[in-house]
């Protein structure tokens, strides 16, 4: 059976329970924007939040929504794992974080097993717990990050 160019990814009970985990994003933009040594990382968590509801409220598998939403996660990662490898992060931030994402990608791969095998509430539940743990490592970094640069002035 040919893939429909408008087949939506889960049904829309399931993408709206993943939209929701979306929202922690906005916490983790907060909490980014409100530290000096984070501020330019807010934009992270904001973009991010900016595409996965707007992918999420409607999940097309093949849209432009999804590539865009893959494309913000992928650099935002990119970017704030660059961040955290060349600034203040103390080794545990570092490290930390790492598993954290790693952890993210696990996740992803779950969900992806779980969704090739019809178990459609496991794959939404393993997805939305990237966004949680995701927003978890964030705010981990933002906060360690102001803790790491003030033991550096000290």
């Amino acid at each position: 059976m040919a893939e429909s160019h408008h087949e939506l990814t889960l049904p829309i009970q399931n993408a709206h329970f993943i939209w929701y985990c979306s929202w922690t994003s906005i916490l983790s933009a907060i909490v980014a924007y409100s530290r000096p040594t984070t501020t330019r990382l807010a934009f992270i968590p904001a973009s991010v939040f900016t595409t996965s509801i707007l992918y999420w409220r409607n999940p097309i598998r093949n849209s432009w929504r999804r590539k865009l939403d893959i494309a913000v996660v992928f650099s935002g990662v990119s970017y704030q794992s660059y961040h955290v490898y060349t600034q203040y992060s103390t080794p545990l931030i570092r490290q930390s974080y790492t598993a954290l994402i790693g952890m993210c990608a696990s996740c992803y791969l779950l969900s992806d097993y779980f969704m090739k095998r019809g178990r459609l509430w496991n794959a939404t539940y393993a997805h939305a717990s990237i966004h949680i743990i995701a927003n978890v490592a964030n705010i981990m970094v933002y906060k360690g990050e102001q803790t790491s640069k003030q033991s550096q002035m000290k």
